[in-house]
């Protein structure tokens, strides 16, 4: 049977680095699996309990303050109750706001439409909630609509807190809490991203014959018309636009599409910050706790960023074979020009000491 990675039509050399690159990847899902795992066992223990604490304390908030006797006094105080609620829910916006989380749209609605805090409590009341709105922020947690969010260390999230991580993208919305969850990720750092650099520059490396084969193409079809300069600017240009539009364009209307509260723009900046491995973490896929299918989400959208992560060294690849654009050449001398500019060198110092010790001169 002839199988893709071993055909008989694919040159010796591009059948072994084919076979390279498929026993890399299955290495790399492995990897990616099995550190998902492992956080999700280290951190999901105290994600859980900073949640019951954090769902605890909030409770003994509201019962000191007379919240739940309110509630069931009669229905023309539960608007009050509601407030109350609202406001809280306000406090936890703004607290996340003052440590730097991102917001959600629906969070930001939310905050507008939130009345202003009516709270009678002692000051030192309101500084304890501070205190647990603080630490529960810090962790991940907040509320919506009274109800806590999911989880953070699903298998789902996990998969794709992996995948942030040895793509160096690596968002922060998602962060490990427990000492030992830093330890792992320091480790797992050191291991992966050198092992994902290498396959992705093999991915590359094998994508780089397609685009080749569309140069030749490009010169056979338009090499009477065009000068070789004029051609390669043609190839960049259409590899440019192939992966604007499926790279780009085409995952960013999915994304919209399934990301309720995303603007079309919203989800090509979020394509554009995640492929440069710019990562500022203010819109993650997924990130909504009504998101239907939420860990196959993630799976998906991790694979979407390796895939991209390749185009776009493909694309980068490309640019710097035109001599124009490859800004190395300015920086770093090929051996020729080293090697021509060390036999200048010589052979001027040698010219000058003959001039000063005077065998030239008659």
């Amino acid at each position: 049977m002839c199988l893709w990675w071993s055909c008989s039509r694919v040159d010796h050399k591009y059948s072994r680095l084919n076979r390279a690159i498929f026993l890399g990847a299955t290495f790399l899902a492995l990897f990616l699996i099995a550190g998902a795992r492992i956080i999700q066992y280290i951190e999901l223990g105290n994600d859980l309990r900073a949640r019951s604490k954090f769902r605890m304390e909030l409770d003994a908030f509201m019962a000191r303050n007379g919240v739940n006797r309110e509630l069931r006094s009669s229905a023309a105080v539960a608007s009050r109750a509601n407030a109350v609620s609202q406001s809280a829910s306000r406090l936890v916006l703004s607290c996340r706001a003052l440590l730097g989380t991102p917001l959600t749209m629906r969070e930001t609605q939310t905050e507008r439409e939130c009345s202003p805090p009516i709270f009678h409590s002692p000051e030192s009341e309101i500084d304890k909630l501070f205190s647990n709105i603080r630490e529960a922020a810090l962790n991940g947690i907040w509320m919506d609509r009274n109800v806590s969010s999911d989880p953070n260390w699903t298998f789902g999230q996990a998969f794709f807190f992996a995948g942030t991580l040895i793509s160096t993208v690596g968002y922060g919305r998602v962060s490990p809490r427990t000492e030992h969850g830093k330890l792992f990720t320091i480790l797992y750092c050191v291991i992966g991203i050198p092992l994902t650099l290498a396959l992705l520059s093999a991915i590359v490396a094998r994508m780089r014959e397609p685009s080749h084969k569309l140069r030749g193409l490009l010169n056979q079809k338009l090499g009477h018309l065009f000068t070789v300069n004029h051609i390669q600017l043609i190839h960049v240009g259409t590899v440019l636009a192939a992966l604007l539009i499926f790279v780009f364009a085409i995952p960013a209307w999915i994304f919209s599409s399934i990301e309720t509260e995303w603007t079309y723009l919203d989800a090509f900046y979020y394509c554009f910050v995640s492929l440069t491995t710019i990562g500022l973490g203010d819109f993650e896929p997924g990130d909504d706790p009504d998101q239907s299918f939420r860990g196959l989400y993630k799976i998906a959208a991790t694979v979407y960023l390796m895939a991209g992560l390749c185009c776009m060294m493909l694309f980068l690849a490309t640019l710097y074979d035109v001599p124009q654009f490859n800004l190395t050449a300015f920086f770093v001398k090929n051996d020729e020009e080293m090697r021509i500019n060390e036999e200048d060198g010589k052979y001027g110092t040698l010219e000058s000491n003959s001039a000063e010790n005077g065998f030239y001169a008659h």
